[in-house]
């Protein structure tokens, strides 16, 4: 049985219906009630060690998926309490993983561990993790963390640092624009996107489905050669992203930021995840279009 943590999330209900498509047993846990169909369901809190506990030893759990975390905007609130989500209750169930017989621990980290690398050129794995703030930094520490426990234990970890992810459905965020790309095309109306860069912002763009299927396999493939990978993931100009969107749809204006704010994620270089596992996707370009001939169709 696979464990989903966040699996009410924008990451984790893609990871959820993807395992069962795959017909893969699975257990989703999370604070919030999902607004989907889950056959098993918990609610957990991560930070509470003997919740934790108690949730392994219910159910018989051969891999976890962790995905539950606060997002950046919400870290630059409360940092304290970031703490204690990202890296007290990360390591809560990292421990507990590794006490109860987990094979195989997937966790969801980020591009951010790298820091704000704002030149635009792509980083790869080998490229050194310089955090810069409380979110990056706490996936980096569970990223060593995880490390540590699979030297010393019959135990495997695997990390997923994921780019700028896009697709429709994300709720609670600070950046609306990552779903109204695919949720407003053909709606028939005049309607706004704000995305927050410059024209010449380079960003790491990967579909939520695909980050979906990228965990699902490294959940549940017999060998996972490297302990830490980069999603593949398009590298559009901000530019780009507004020719593409106001091309398929005359009614949407995209509006784009003005210079110094905010500053440029991390470029994601994914080759290893795409060499080690034969990675192929369809492209952004495609996906959006999907959308909008499905809308027209409905």
């Amino acid at each position: 049985m696979i464990l989903v943590t966040g699996s009410s999330g924008f990451i984790g209900r893609p990871v959820c219906a993807q395992l069962s498509r795959e017909n893969l047993e699975f257990i989703g846990a999370d604070q919030r009630q999902p607004d989907h169909s889950i056959e098993h369901w918990r609610a957990c809190d991560l930070t509470d060690r003997a919740a934790v506990d108690r949730l392994f030893q219910a159910h018989p759990i051969d891999a976890v998926v962790h995905l539950a975390a606060m997002l950046p905007s919400a870290c630059r609130v409360n940092p304290s309490q970031a703490t204690s989500v990202n890296v007290t209750g990360s390591a809560n169930l990292l421990e507990a993983s590794a006490r109860l017989g987990v094979k195989r621990f997937v966790f969801g980290s980020s591009m951010s561990a790298y820091g704000l690398a704002g030149e635009g050129a792509p980083l790869c794995e080998l490229a050194p993790a310089r955090a810069a703030d409380v979110y990056g930094a706490g996936k980096r520490y569970i990223e060593i963390y995880g490390e540590t426990l699979a030297r010393n234990r019959s135990f495997s970890f695997a990390a997923l640092r994921i780019a700028t992810v896009v697709g429709p459905g994300a709720r609670h965020t600070a950046s609306p624009w990552r779903s109204e790309i695919f949720e407003k095309l053909g709606s028939g109306a005049r309607q706004r996107i704000a995305i927050p860069f410059v024209e010449e912002t380079v960003l790491s763009l990967v579909y939520v489905k695909d980050v979906a299927r990228m965990l699902v396999l490294l959940a549940t493939r017999a060998v996972v050669p490297s302990q830490v990978y980069n999603t593949p993931a398009e590298n559009w100009t901000a530019g780009k992203l507004k020719r593409i969107v106001e091309g398929l749809d005359a009614n949407l204006t995209v509006e784009l930021g003005r210079a110094g704010q905010p500053e440029a994620p991390p470029v994601a270089d994914g080759g290893r995840f795409t060499q080690e596992f034969g990675w192929r996707a369809p492209s952004l370009s495609d996906r959006l279009a999907g959308r909008l001939n499905a809308r027209l169709t409905e």
